[in-house]
């Protein structure tokens, strides 16, 4: 399962939650199994999100879609960062 890893930067933490939660239904069209966001202690301008995708083509073609550059307009991203894509090697708790 192949995993994005996103660095964004942001106006405002409420306001891009607010559009990152209605953006769920296309995440889950786009093969999306899970998400877990961060923000940054030290840095409240800046969250990370690890998006879990079981399908990479079309995780790509929603990463390149209109509508999520729209939402970015619509969530205060200053800056849509940088973006990985992860396959996991190992995972312990």
């Amino acid at each position: 399962m192949p995993h994005v890893l996103v660095h964004q930067r942001i106006s405002e933490f409420r306001r891009w939650k607010e559009v990152f939660d209605r953006l769920g239904p296309a995440r889950a069209a786009a093969s999306c199994r899970s998400t877990a966001v961060f923000r940054n202690r030290e840095d409240l301008h800046e969250v990370v999100v690890l998006f879990d995708f079981d399908d990479l083509a079309r995780a790509r073609q929603h990463m390149g879609s209109a509508e999520l550059r729209q939402a970015w307009q619509d969530a205060g991203v200053t800056d849509p960062g940088t973006r990985s894509v992860l396959d996991a090697v190992e995972a312990r708790r």
